[in-house]
């Protein structure tokens, strides 16, 4: 009798372990979906628009226009990410400024976009601080589609 519970015990720990696995199976398949369905409908427009935001931010910060540049920034609510992304307050804003004026930006080149749902997006974009030192740098952008429309979102 004893033998018998602890086998009836370990089957029921076994399916219990079994179907817990097959819930994060399907979760990651979940997650692929959205991230295909949502990279499959991008078209050559929503990488222009993006390309755009991101050399229009640059040009102003190219051109010492600052104030321009960080009007252009968003950030993700708080509350909720898939809500419409929110400017940035004037505190963030003066950050930002204060950033642009300590690393000047003398010609730059977008790297690597990637993009992987509405609201999870990644822009490197490479620039030189300095010709005569050859000195570089990098911001990566997270651009964020709602409604069909992107906002330019800095990296944490």
């Amino acid at each position: 009798m004893k033998k018998l519970n602890i086998i009836a015990i370990a089957i029921c720990l076994l399916s219990f372990f079994s179907c817990q696995s097959a819930d994060k199976n399907q979760q990651k398949d979940s997650d692929t979906t959205e991230l295909n369905s949502f990279v499959s409908g991008l078209v050559k427009e929503d990488t222009t628009s993006v390309e755009k935001l991101v050399n229009t931010y640059m040009t102003y910060a190219q051109n010492k226009q600052y104030s321009e540049a960080a009007a252009m920034l968003f950030k993700p609510d708080t509350t909720d990410i898939w809500n419409e992304p929110v400017p940035l307050d004037n505190d963030e804003m003066e950050s930002v400024k204060a950033v642009l004026k300590r690393f000047p930006v003398l010609s730059y080149k977008i790297t690597n976009m990637e993009f992987r749902t509405a609201v999870d997006n990644e822009i490197k974009c490479s620039f030189v601080m300095n010709d005569s030192l050859n000195i570089t740098s990098s911001w990566t952008f997270r651009p964020m589609n709602y409604l069909g429309g992107w906002r330019l979102c800095l990296m944490k």
